[in-house]
């Protein structure tokens, strides 16, 4: 029996649409529910875990710089305390390690506001432990009671929370969505701008990001620091459960499939490819930019502030509706400029921005807006793979001896009274 050559056409394409399929799932492109790399999501959502693991749950879904999830918890019967990983870093892309502290910043406000599932509260302290500058946070849970504070309103927001790098709709965002953006509260020494896309500030910001794009697509050792955390198989994306891939990098679904096909980019591809999608999507899409600015970014306090300050924004973000995206590249190249000890060319432009406050330094840089279609979960190492080695047994003592010499002192008191009580 002959083949028409309409027949043989349509058996060419379709093994064709099959063979592009099967490579989409083997990048990644095509995802399943069941991968191990994205089961981390599902777990809080589905509140898996209980007491302090479910802090850890929620604080783990926070963003960090090219998803590199720099963080470690110890868990207590108390709390949890949260270590930076140095390891995970992002070498000249944050040769001060300013991004890494913003993502632990990240994961430490997520974890405060997932207390409150709990029915308890949580203090937060920042660098508790001064002889080791690694042990970023110790969160403090205190005792069940009748009074637990209601669950935050940001609680549902933090399992919906995706960066969205794809083109949006440039809608302008309404007066009452942009006083909500900034309505929560910070330490003085941090601020944040906001600039309308269109605007005299949107369009300078836009034009030196796009610049600065450009400085570290050229720049060598930038982006080889940042091909190193690409995941460009579904294989690698299970195995290492962190990273960028080709399914969250805006790229429409259809194209990303196509791209499948084609061999792993290098890091100058994609170099480029970063400074056509900065140019062609991110920049003119934006509804508003902004700026987080401290007035020490390389300060470890007040870089774990600007990521508490980035996480409430994009929650608050979600919350309305509205999508969000890092556009860190100016910080990226203050930091590079100041490392090199050339002229920093990138911070004086800045500090000429309208609306800048000189007195403070940019730490980090974003755009929020309205898309039409949702950016779907990153890759995440679930939390079996983030808790660390015992690390608060001497905490558990000293609060154990302190609970212990309360009780004792209660019952002293209650043992007086019922002996004065008792005396004719």
């Amino acid at each position: 029996m002959s083949l028409s050559r309409r027949q043989a056409l349509g058996w060419t394409a379709g093994a064709a649409a099959t063979l592009v399929a099967v490579r989409a799932v083997d990048q990644g492109v095509i995802r399943f529910s069941d991968s191990p790399a994205l089961k981390a999501w599902d777990d809080w959502t589905g509140r898996r875990h209980s007491g302090p693991l479910a802090l850890v749950s929620a604080g783990l879904l926070a963003a960090s710089p090219h998803n590199t999830q720099p963080w470690r918890f110890a868990i207590g019967r108390l709390g949890v305390d949260i270590f930076e990983e140095p390891e995970r870093d992002l070498g000249a892309m944050d040769p001060f390690g300013r991004e890494r502290l913003a993502g632990l910043g990240g994961a430490i406000h997520n974890m405060a506001i997932a207390s409150t599932a709990l029915g308890r509260l949580a203090t937060v302290r920042l660098l508790p432990d001064p002889e080791n500058l690694g042990h970023v946070a110790r969160l403090e849970l205190d005792t069940p009671s009748r009074s637990a504070p209601p669950p935050h309103p940001l609680l549902p927001a933090i399992g919906r929370r995706h960066t969205h790098r794809g083109p949006w709709t440039g809608a302008p965002l309404t007066p009452e969505q942009t006083a909500a953006l900034l309505d929560f509260p910070r330490p003085p020494e941090i601020a944040v701008q906001l600039f309308a896309a269109g605007s005299q500030a949107g369009q300078r910001f836009a034009a030196l990001t796009l610049e600065a794009t450009g400085a570290i697509a050229a720049d060598t050792a930038m982006m080889a620091a940042s091909h190193r955390w690409f995941r460009h198989s579904r294989a690698a994306q299970d195995r290492h459960k962190d990273g960028l891939t080709l399914a969250t990098s805006g790229v429409a679904p259809m194209m990303a499939a196509a791209a499948a096909m084609l061999p792993p980019m290098g890091a100058a591809q994609e170099g480029r490819y970063w400074l056509e999608a900065t140019r062609d999507s991110h920049l003119p899409t934006a509804s508003v930019f902004g700026l987080i600015t401290a007035t020490d970014p390389w300060d470890r306090r007040l870089a774990l502030h600007a990521g508490l300050a980035w996480q409430r924004l994009h929650l608050i973000a979600t919350s309305l509706g509205l999508v969000a995206q890092p556009l860190n590249q100016l910080p990226e190249m203050i930091d590079r400029q100041r490392q090199l000890g050339t002229v920093p060319r990138f911070a004086r432009a800045v500090d000429a921005l309208p609306g800048v406050d000189a007195a403070r330094r940019p730490t980090f840089a974003f755009r929020i807006g309205r898309a039409e279609m949702p950016a779907g979960p990153s890759l995440r190492r679930p939390v079996s793979e983030v808790i660390g080695a015992p690390a608060r047994l001497g905490f558990e003592i000293e609060r154990a001896r302190a609970e212990t010499a309360i009780r004792d002192a209660q019952l002293m008191r209650r043992l007086a009274e019922g002996n004065a009580a008792s005396i004719p």
